[in-house]
């Protein structure tokens, strides 16, 4: 006697099959080679003219265009090639048009119809180990960034205090903080009401050690904790142009703890 299925397990295997043949539909289409056109700040945006004036420089170039698209919300553009080897004449080309105010990197653009995107379809994105990928840690150094800002901030003082003759004697810095030395009592409340009077960001403590006035400078809470988000910011911002200009499809960079970039 022959084993009989009931129609309801083929349906689902058929089912399956359908299912599975849709989402890996999207690994026959090759990615298009393309230039991703970003601002070097995230200030700048790339507009509808700019794309323009790049599209009709390529043609003239005699560089295929496949399609030249703008991010959303302004953030970068895209343009499609018709062949590979015109991605990096391209990337010249586009790069002395703009200037160094914007970032011209190499990228695969995905070709996968919409139809397919909108179900949530997209290729198979390859590991570290098949794609070429590289995966590193950059931990900014605060301390460095803290003491740049202080000796900033030091040179100011110093020059604000010699425009309003206030004499003083310059001393080490002690854990990060600005000390001067001042003669007697009255030029150190002098120089407490200039430096209250043009900054807001400074804690300022007095002592007096060997026969002079001591008037310490360090930095509020609230101002070491902005230096310390402009400096992830920055380099946050700086990494992200260096990645997109080697071309790196799919980049991910971001801030992994208190001041590290991942």
């Amino acid at each position: 006697m022959l084993n009989k299925f009931p129609l309801w397990k083929y349906l689902l295997i058929l089912a399956v099959l359908a299912v599975g043949f849709i989402y890996s539909a999207p690994n026959l289409y090759p990615d298009d080679p393309a230039i991703q056109i970003s601002g070097a700040s995230t200030a700048l945006e790339v507009g509808q003219a700019d794309l323009e004036r790049i599209s009709q420089a390529l043609k003239q170039a005699g560089i295929a265009v496949k399609s030249a698209d703008l991010g959303k919300q302004g953030k970068g553009a895209l343009v499609r090639l018709g062949k590979q080897d015109d991605q990096l004449p391209a990337k010249e080309l586009v790069r002395k048009l703009l200037g160094d105010d914007y970032v011209v990197a190499l990228n695969l653009a995905p070709t996968t119809p919409q139809w397919l995107r909108s179900l949530g379809a997209g290729p198979m994105k390859l590991g570290l180990d098949l794609s070429g990928g590289v995966h590193f840690l950059l931990e900014v150094d605060m301390d460095k960034a803290m003491d740049a800002r202080m000796k900033v901030y030091e040179s100011e003082i110093k020059s604000l205090l010699r425009k309003e003759r206030v004499r003083y004697r310059s001393l080490p810095q002690q854990d990060g903080a600005v000390q001067l030395g001042f003669a007697d009592g009255e030029s150190l409340e002098q120089a407490q009401t200039i430096i209250r009077k043009n900054f807001n960001d400074f804690e300022l403590t007095s002592s007096s050690r060997n026969e002079q006035q001591v008037l310490r400078i360090a930095l509020t809470e609230a101002k070491r904790a902005e230096i310390r988000e402009y400096s992830i910011k920055q380099n946050l911002t700086t990494v992200r142009n260096r990645v997109n200009e080697l071309g790196v499809a799919e980049p991910l960079v971001q801030r992994q703890g208190a001041n590290r970039i991942v």
